[in-house]
């Protein structure tokens, strides 16, 4: 899996934004507890890697949406990730099959990234979920699918910025020994190969690099001690 990253952005996605407006049109949803499970919801940890923001849902979702929650996730790559909240089976509802709602969900490759698949459950003490209970629930991990694509789109623009910024210096940098090679051509009378082979040695010598090198050269407009290169060579 590509290295994993977190961000701070707090914008509003569209499956939060469908996911609130469900809420409020929702007359069994107080109001109290819709704004509680937006809130949760938005202090979720984003990342580039799925595990990190599911891991947080279960907490996300208890006691704001259902009496307990479990995720679990897998790319194919790792042993199965789970996370459940609460987390010990003694702490937690005795629920039966019709009080709970399993969610599955399942994301295509994108972006690099290994696609992932996983399945929510959610589950209540003492009354069946509702068909507004299975929305809300495929909304919230729409909502999560949302965030962890946008922080892999973030980590895949910050990659082709640093490979655009690496190819320019990369030009400069050749550039720089192109010119630097023709001064030393004209100052010592030395073919081209010749005169990038007393940069080299100039730059062995030195410890520094060949571009250091070479951007001296160009402020100066001459090699220092090409003599002693010369000697050197010979």
């Amino acid at each position: 899996m590509a290295t994993r990253v977190t961000s701070g952005d707090a914008a509003l996605t569209l499956a939060e934004a469908n996911l609130d407006a469900f809420l409020r049109h929702r007359d069994d949803a107080p109001a109290a507890r819709r704004a509680a499970l937006i809130t949760s919801l938005s202090r979720l940890r984003r990342s580039d890697d799925p595990v990190v923001t599911f891991a947080g849902l279960p907490e996300a979702c208890v006691p704001e949406f259902a009496d307990g929650c479990r995720v679990q996730l897998s790319d194919g790559a790792e042993p199965p990730f789970l996370a459940a909240h609460p987390i010990s089976p003694a702490d937690g509802p005795e629920s039966t099959t019709d009080q709970m709602l399993c969610t599955p969900f399942r994301v295509v490759s994108r972006n690099g990234y290994r696609p992932y698949a996983g399945l929510v459950t959610h589950w209540w003490t003492g009354r069946t979920p509702s068909e507004n209970d299975a929305v809300i629930a495929e909304l919230t991990i729409k909502h999560l699918i949302a965030l962890v694509d946008h922080e892999q789109l973030m980590a895949m623009v910050a990659r082709a910025e640093d490979q655009a910024a690496s190819l320019a210096l990369q030009t400069i940098s050749g550039r720089t020994v192109n010119i630097a090679t023709g001064i030393v051509m004209h100052q010592n009378g030395l073919a081209a190969d010749d005169a990038e082979d007393l940069l080299r040695w100039h730059a062995r010598r030195t410890g520094t690099s060949l571009h250091e090198v070479a951007v001296s050269v160009v402020a100066a407009g001459a090699l220092a001690e090409p003599n002693a290169g010369l000697a050197g060579r010979r």
